[in-house]
């Protein structure tokens, strides 16, 4: 499947998603350096500046391969970058994840919900998803707080379903549907 990233970009008042780029090396270096991103995001750690580049690489090559989207959040008052969002393919057809993070120092401003609002109601109208969901750690109140400001729904717990760092735990499953939206 040919895909393409929005156009116009999506953006609102606060926060601006545009694709990587390689001269976003130094967010990805936040990342790695911060505990909280680094446990839910697969970020280069130790930080080395080769491993940053193929890590971006990866990201900007999701469209092409026709796999999904992958997002630099930009907040818009500073124009600098904070964090990432994705929306990705998944089983069954129709579906798509939504992911997320934020570096320190720019939680708590409302950045994540506003950036995973515009991918999941681009996603679902215009990418023609059927559902997007959400995998979010049980610890993980900040993300949870996140889903639900945006409308996704908390459908149960998944046992054993996500492996981090070699050992399995529970996540909770969100989604969000058409007919979530209104």
């Amino acid at each position: 499947m040919a895909l393409a990233y929005p156009d116009p970009p999506l953006a609102d008042d606060t926060v601006s998603l545009r694709p990587w780029e390689l001269s976003d090396v130094s967010l990805v270096e936040q990342a790695g350096a911060d505990p909280y991103v680094a446990q839910i995001e697969r970020v280069p750690v130790p930080f080395v500046e080769a491993s940053a580049r193929d890590w971006i690489e990866e990201r900007q090559s999701q469209v092409a391969l026709g796999r999904g989207w992958s997002f630099v959040t930009v907040e818009a008052q500073t124009n600098e970058a904070r964090g990432g969002v994705s929306l990705t393919f998944r089983h069954p057809p129709g579906a798509a994840e939504v992911g997320y993070w934020v570096v320190e120092g720019a939680r708590n401003r409302g950045l994540a919900a506003r950036a995973t609002r515009l991918i999941s109601h681009w996603g679902l109208p215009r990418a023609g998803f059927a559902r997007i969901q959400a995998t979010v750690e049980p610890w993980n109140l900040p993300s949870q707080r996140v889903f639900e400001k945006v409308g996704f729904l908390r459908e149960g717990l998944l046992r054993s379903y996500a492996s981090y760092g070699g050992a399995r735990q529970d996540v909770f499953l969100y989604s969000l549907l058409p007919t979530d939206l209104g």
